[in-house]
This record gives C-alpha cells, sequence and structure tokens, in this order.
C-alpha cells in the first residue's frame, strides 16, 4: 500500500522536509528556553545542523517502523475482516488502530531522541547534567513523532478505501456489463431455432422467399456480432434490425405483422442499447394472437425525450396484465448507463404502450 510516508513518487520529500521542520523543532526549544532572541545570529550553527539531523532521523525510523507495521497488519487485510462483522465492530479495530500507532511512534522518539540527544549533550558539548533539555527535546518531537502517525494512519485509511471503492466499482460495472451482454444475445437461442423451423418449411416449395429469408436472418446475427461489444447504436441501425426481423417473422404469420415510425431524421442519430426494439418485437409476437383478422400494427412515435413504443395488444389466454411483462433484463442493461433511465410499461384499453429512453452523445 502507497502512503504518503512511503509513496516512491515523494522520496524527496523525506530529504527536503527535514530541514525546514528541523529549524521549526529549533525555533520551539528556543521558544521554551526564552533564547529566541539567539535565532538569528544561530540559523547556520551547530544546534540547527542537530535539530535538522534528529529530525531526519526520527522521520526515517518512523517510516522504517510503519512500513513493517502494515506489513505485518495490513489495513486492506484488516478492512476485509471485518467486511462481514457489525458496524461497532469495525469501529472498534479502527479506532486501536488510530490510537496504537501513534502511541507506538511517541514511545520510539522519546526512546530514539533520548538517546541521540544523550550522546550529543555526553560526547559533543560534554554536559552530563541536560535533564530539562531532554525533556524538552522530547516534548517538541514527541508532537511531530504523533503528528507524523496521524499524516500516516490517515493517508493509509484513505488511500485503502479508495481501493475498495474502486473494486466495488469495477465489480458493479462487470456485473452491468454481464447484464448488458446477455440481453443482447437474448435474441439469438429462439429466434435461431424458430427461423431454422421456417426456413425448412419453405426451402422447397419457395426458393425465393427461402434465399431473402437467409439474407435477413443472416444481418440480424452479423448485426448482433459487430455489436458484441458495443454498448450504443444509432436509433437507425435498430430501425433497419426490425425490419429484417419482422421479414422473418412474417414468413411464419403471413405477412399480418406491420411496423411504422413516424420519427424525423434528427431522431435517427440518437443513441439505443442494441437489439432493444428487436427484444420488444420478439417478446410481442410470442405473446400475442396474430391472424389475418387480428393483425399486429406497431407504430413508433416520440413521446418527449423517449420512444413510445405501442400497438394494438391480442394476449394469448393465460397472458394478461401488466405484471406478465418482463422487463428486468432490459431494465438491468440500461441501468448499466443511467439509473433514472428506465422501460416503461402501460395498457390503455387493448393498447400496450412501452417508453424506451434514447440517449443524445455528444461529440467531443
Amino acid at each position: 500500500m502507497k502512503t504518503f510516508t512511503i509513496n516512491n513518487q515523494q522520496k524527496w520529500l523525506r530529504f527536503l522536509l527535514p530541514f525546514p521542520l528541523g529549524v521549526v523543532a529549533y525555533v520551539l526549544i528556543l521558544l521554551v528556553f526564552d533564547t529566541l532572541d539567539q535565532f538569528s545570529s544561530h540559523f547556520f550553527s551547530q544546534e540547527v545542523a542537530v535539530t535538522t539531523l534528529l529530525t531526519f532521523t526520527l522521520f526515517e525510523s518512523l517510516r522504517a517502523l510503519l512500513i513493517q507495521i502494515d506489513k505485518r497488519f495490513p489495513l486492506m487485510e484488516k478492512l476485509k475482516a471485518n467486511a462481514g462483522s457489525n458496524i461497532a465492530s469495525k469501529e472498534i479495530s479502527h479506532s486501536m488502530r488510530i490510537v496504537l500507532i501513534p502511541f507506538i511512534c511517541l514511545i520510539v522518539s522519546v526512546l530514539l531522541i533520548s538517546l541521540l540527544v544523550g550522546i550529543y549533550f555526553r560526547f559533543v558539548l560534554y554536559i552530563n547534567d541536560f535533564g530539562s533539555e531532554l525533556i524538552v527535546f522530547n516534548s517538541v518531537y514527541g508532537v511531530m513523532a504523533i503528528l507524523y502517525a496521524i499524516i500516516h494512519v490517515s493517508t493509509s485509511f484513505l488511500a485503502v478505501h479508495k481501493q475498495i471503492h474502486y473494486k466495488q466499482e469495477k465489480d458493479l460495472r462487470k456485473g452491468m456489463e454481464t447484464d448488458l451482454e446477455k440481453f443482447k444475445m437474448q435474441i439469438n437461442p429462439k429466434l435461431l431455432y424458430d427461423g431454422l423451423e421456417n426456413l425448412i418449411s419453405i426451402v422447397h416449395s419457395q426458393p425465393r422467399l427461402a434465399e431473402h429469408f437467409v439474407n435477413h436472418l443472416s444481418k440480424i446475427y452479423r448485426y448482433n456480432l459487430d455489436n458484441r461489444h458495443v454498448e450504443l447504436v444509432e436509433l437507425q441501425q435498430e430501425l433497419q434490425l426490425s425490419k429484417s426481423l419482422l421479414h422473418i417473422l412474417n414468413v411464419k404469420h403471413s405477412n399480418t405483422i406491420t411496423f411504422e415510425h413516424r420519427l424525423s431524421d434528427d431522431w435517427m442519430y440518437r443513441q439505443i442499447i442494441p437489439c432493444t426494439l428487436s427484444s420488444l418485437i420478439q417478446e410481442l409476437v410470442s405473446r400475442s394472437i396474430i391472424n389475418e383478422y387480428q393483425p399486429l400494427h406497431i407504430l413508433l412515435v416520440n413521446d418527449g425525450d423517449n420512444l413510445k413504443f405501442s400497438c394494438r395488444h391480442n394476449p394469448k389466454i393465460g397472458l394478461n396484465g401488466n405484471s406478465e411483462w418482463n422487463l428486468s433484463l432490459i431494465n438491468k442493461a440500461y441501468s448499466f448507463f443511467s439509473d433514472s433511465k428506465q422501460l416503461e410499461i402501460s395498457h390503455d384499453n387493448q393498447q400496450i404502450h412501452i417508453n424506451i429512453p434514447l440517449f443524445e452523445i455528444e461529440e467531443e
């Protein structure tokens, strides 16, 4: 896990920060001893160099310690382990980490600074009585160590939560893509089965019709293959696909299915999920009684920003009501793009209406 303290792109901070922070530590020490007037005359003195060296040594030691803690007790695994537990246990676990790491850093700071300051006073300045100075040094650097630990803990939690949210979004997108693929491919099996049955019935008696039938069937499957990895297509492509589909369906239903749209040319370039219209047409045909006395006429018109799919519905026995229409798979495909855009179905006497959302993609 990369954080503020161990990010490879911020290595230069490890060598630049100790100097200004060392100067700040030196100023604080002078303030405690009420000797701030010495700062200007001792700015490039040995004392400033010592505080800078102490700051660098402390930060590098804390950095090495925190790396080992993160390796031994990774925060990501801790969050995953607590994923199935209740909220209270997660809060306790996180709170313990927030408290323990600054406390450990404070202990390390006291031990390290006491050792280094003791060496400096005894073997460089030759002073044996430095109790008050040691307390001041430990106080200043203890606060710095706690702040360093808090920054590390904060950035660690932020980095891990970003990773978790990214993974959740990635899994959600993958699931939506799967739903979209399922929807786009659901037209294939049943259409192929029915199409081959109809083809067998006409191949000998009507070879010319069979030739057109095969041509339109190939257009449908070529369209599916070409748009297998395409998320949106233009409405005019869907209308062309629908014409090929209706040609195939009319072989079985003796040209009793008609399809009409009353849309202006600018609507032809709006975007729609592939196979939306063809899927609705197939569903409608499979659920309706269609013969020469009860033909099926499908009309497409614009309804605000949506496309309205309308027809007179003659449901087969046992198929009635809004609940019988299952639009969940199509709506899951639409949720890939927007939660607010969903297909809506309504009935008006014997008329059925389905509002189909369209998308407008602006070219940059």
